[in-house]
């Protein structure tokens, strides 16, 4: 069963998980034409290999640590520290600590399904 997705004009409790980090799970809390932000949550060490999306990307760091690599360099983002990327662009994550991140990806219609060999 999909879980519901906030509505437009609707509040979104998007901050810092704190103690609840450690049991957190990534979780998508809108999606809608053109437009899809999630929650991104990671363990100490884990790695997202590098993949592309089709859509633009910002990524903000809530809490903890990450490396974000992507256009050849590999960036440390905080808490309160966000990158963006084009479109189509190879990227990857790895969590310097347990962390938390808003990832929002705008341009196509994220609505519809990736095309074959795509991630969403």
């Amino acid at each position: 069963m999909a879980l519901p997705h906030a509505a437009a004009a609707e509040v979104i409790a998007a901050g810092p998980l704190g103690a609840a980090l450690a049991s957190a799970r990534s979780q998508t809390l809108v999606r809608d034409r053109g437009l899809q932000i999630f929650r991104l949550v990671l363990t100490s060490g884990q790695v997202l290999a590098p993949h592309k999306v089709r859509d633009r990307m910002v990524i903000q760091c809530l809490e903890g640590s990450f490396e974000f690599e992507a256009m050849g360099r590999r960036l440390l983002l905080r808490a309160g520290d966000l990158c963006h990327i084009p479109p189509e662009e190879d990227h990857a994550v790895r969590a310097i600590e347990a962390c938390s991140a808003l990832v929002t990806l705008f341009g196509l219609d994220t609505h519809e399904p990736p095309a074959t060999g795509e991630q969403a």
